[in-house]
C-alpha cells in the first residue's frame, strides 16, 4: 500500500510540474518589414537593371546600413524603416562600395508613411507596419536615379514578400 502511495505522489508532483511549465515560446511570426526595393531599367522600365557597388546609409541613424547581400552588383534591396518616425530619409549610393571615391554618386530619396503599431505574439511582441507611403526624391545635378513610385497607390507595407518601391535608372 505504500508502495502505491509513493507512485501516486510522484505521479502528482511530475503531472504538476509539466501542466506548470510554460511551452517554449520562439516567434516565427512577421516582424516588422523592410522596405523592398527594386531597380529597373529606365530606357526599358519592365527589365530589372542591377545597380553597381550600392552603399544605403539611413539619414539620422549613425554609420551605414550593412547588407551582406548588397555587393558588387544587386536589382533588389529590403532595408528597415525608421518606427519610431513617420519618414525614413535614405543615401543611395552608386559605386560606394569600391575604394575609388571619386566615382561614388549619391542619391538622396524620402519615404513618407502613417505607422501603426499590431500585437503579434506574446513571444514576438509588437510590429510596425506602414501605411499610405509615398516616395520623394532629391533632385540634383547628377542623379543616377531617374525616377521612383511606389507600386500601388497608396502603399501599404506590411510584408516584406514583394516589391513597394520601384527604381528607375
Amino acid at each position: 500500500m505504500k508502495k502505491h502511495t509513493v507512485i501516486f505522489t510522484l505521479f502528482i508532483l511530475l503531472t504538476s510540474f509539466f501542466l506548470g511549465c510554460e511551452k517554449d515560446e520562439i516567434c516565427l511570426e512577421e516582424i516588422t518589414p523592410k522596405l523592398v526595393i527594386r531597380f529597373y531599367d529606365n530606357e526599358d522600365p519592365t527589365e530589372y537593371k542591377s545597380v553597381s557597388n550600392l552603399k544605403i546609409q539611413l539619414v539620422g541613424i549613425d554609420g551605414e546600413y550593412i547588407d551582406q547581400n548588397i555587393g558588387a552588383a544587386v536589382d533588389s534591396v529590403a532595408i528597415p524603416i525608421k518606427v519610431t518616425e513617420d519618414s525614413t530619409t535614405f543615401q543611395l549610393i552608386l559605386n560606394g562600395n569600391d575604394t575609388d571615391l571619386d566615382n561614388d554618386n549619391e542619391d538622396v530619396f524620402t519615404l513618407n508613411y502613417t505607422r501603426e503599431d499590431i500585437f503579434v505574439s506574446r513571444s514576438c511582441g509588437y510590429k510596425t507596419v506602414f501605411h499610405d507611403a509615398t516616395t520623394q526624391l532629391n533632385t540634383d545635378s547628377d542623379n543616377w536615379i531617374i525616377s521612383i513610385e511606389t507600386v500601388e497607390d497608396p502603399q501599404s507595407i506590411t510584408t516584406q514578400k514583394s516589391k513597394h518601391v520601384k527604381i528607375f535608372h
